[in-house]
């Protein structure tokens, strides 16, 4: 029986090797530069050495980890070739898409059953990761992404323009919705963790920033209170249950804004990025493909 370390240790390192970057191992992963450190870490008590110097920056890898990174560079890369030959030569396997956990459940999953359809009969496998999965490599067909701009090295094609906008229960407000930022003090705020570094996220912090240029002068609420969930979904949850004001996407509560489980508290929304539809221009599935981005356009409510 081989003796191998977590999985996700290992992509950390490798990545981490690669760029000799934890950030940019971090951004290729779709996680947290602190998320990379642990893993790195994990691996380095399960092996009984280090594989980084961390001082002086940048990051440098230790004699030990000059032996195992190109083994496992080289593994990784033969695994994905074989993956997508197998993949390529049967073309019969499920259509797989690949986007984040909170896109799976709150966006996808309710229109599953329109979306299998236009697989063509093929099925339709869901693949939700924080982590940004490699198309070339086959670990997934097609991506749902949110960037700012398209992947110059797939083909992308934008789906719908997101922004977001303070909502909650509408149990929360019977007097009616709130007028100036400055009654959200009255109110918790409910904040999620961004898994990537970007000091232009919609947070409550950057709402406060546009919010003060909308309304020179005027109080504001103290954006480092309220309830703090490390995943997106967690604080849609607390927005629905009452809990408070979460500042959430239009497109991921898009269904609970109609039926009115959720109600925007303030009409003072800010932008978000834009969800992407992206894939391999070589693919051999681009009918398949193409057919579900279509479809997924004309579904968003």
């Amino acid at each position: 029986m081989r003796s191998l370390p977590p999985l996700n240790a290992l992509r950390a390192f490798e990545a981490a090797a690669r760029h000799q970057s934890f950030q940019l191992a971090a951004n290729e992963l779709h996680v947290t530069p602190t998320a990379i450190s642990h893993q790195i870490r994990h691996l380095e008590e399960l092996l009984g050495c280090a594989l980084f110097q961390r001082r002086p920056r940048p990051v440098r890898l230790t004699s030990a980890g000059q032996q195992l990174f190109p083994a496992l560079r080289d593994g990784l890369d033969r695994i994905a070739t074989a993956v997508t030959a197998v993949r390529t030569a049967t073309g019969r396997g499920p259509l797989i898409v690949t986007t984040t956990p909170a896109f799976a459940s709150r966006w996808l999953i309710p229109r599953l059953g329109a979306l299998r359809e236009a697989c063509g009969g093929c099925g339709l496998a869901v693949e939700a990761s924080e982590a940004v999965l490699d198309l070339h490599a086959g670990e997934a067909d097609f991506a749902i992404r949110y960037a700012r701009s398209p992947d110059p090295e797939l083909e992308c094609h934008p789906l719908f323009r997101d922004r977001y906008v303070p909502v909650c229960s509408p149990a929360l407000l019977r007097s009616g919705k709130l007028k100036t930022p400055a009654d959200l003090a009255n109110h918790t705020l409910i904040h999620f963790q961004w898994k990537r570094e970007d000091p232009a996220a919609p947070t409550w912090r950057c709402w406060a920033s546009h919010a003060q240029r909308l309304f020179p002068g005027a109080p504001l609420p103290d954006t480092d209170t309220g309830l703090r969930f490390s995943e997106e979904n967690h604080a849609i949850e607390a927005a629905l249950l009452g809990q408070g004001i979460a500042l959430l996407s239009e497109v991921l509560v898009s269904q609970e804004l109609t039926n009115g489980m959720l109600i925007r508290a303030l009409d003072l929304p800010i932008d978000g990025m834009t969800f992407y539809a992206m894939y391999p221009a070589d693919t051999s599935r681009r009918e398949s493909i193409e057919r579900l981005v279509d479809l997924i356009r004309g579904s968003h409510a």
